[in-house]
């Protein structure tokens, strides 16, 4: 997906959040697939009190009691996918979509926790899945997935008026 129609997808996806959470889901420890999470880091500061941001790490299932007493309207995950693409390359999924996706190091499948949040929450739930290029053990991020991080950053807080107030967990 391009970024022009990245870009619509997420406005289109996002449109009038009452309430919005960002789920920053990876394992630091292992190059990209930390992604999730230094996104969700890196919008601290740079987004409205109306968004919730969570760096979940490898167990988001651990969050759901946090997810749900925000009674979010719309819930991003944010984490490293095989999407058959370029590495950076990026795309907004829908839960149905997630089933047989290789996904990063989870003890629980993305689409069960999706579903699971969908039934609990109702809100609109989506994947912003990034092609990994490195996922073996070490601490930084590959040069395609920095980039990509900082070009959905600044999508992202101009989509939510970058109101510099910021809630997270």
């Amino acid at each position: 997906m391009n970024s022009k129609d990245l870009a619509n997808s997420l406005a289109e996806w996002l449109s009038n959040p009452q309430r919005l959470v960002i789920a920053g889901i990876g394992n630091a420890l292992r190059g990209d697939d930390g992604l999730g999470v230094e996104f969700a880091k890196g919008l601290v500061g740079k987004i409205p009190q109306n968004v919730l941001v969570l760096d979940c790490g490898t167990v988001p299932e651990t969050y759901l009691g946090p997810i749900r007493g925000f009674r979010p309207t719309h819930i991003l995950m944010v984490d490293a996918a095989d999407i058959g693409s370029e590495p950076g390359s990026a795309r907004l999924i829908l839960p149905q979509e997630i089933i047989g996706l290789a996904i990063s190091t989870h003890s629980l499948p993305l689409n069960v926790l999706a579903n699971y949040l969908k039934e609990q929450t109702h809100a609109k739930i989506a994947l912003l899945a990034i092609q990994p290029k490195d996922t073996e053990f070490g601490e930084k991020l590959s040069q395609e997935v920095q980039t990509t991080l900082r070009r959905l950053s600044g999508m992202i807080t101009n989509l939510l008026g970058n109101k510099k107030r910021v809630r997270e967990h």
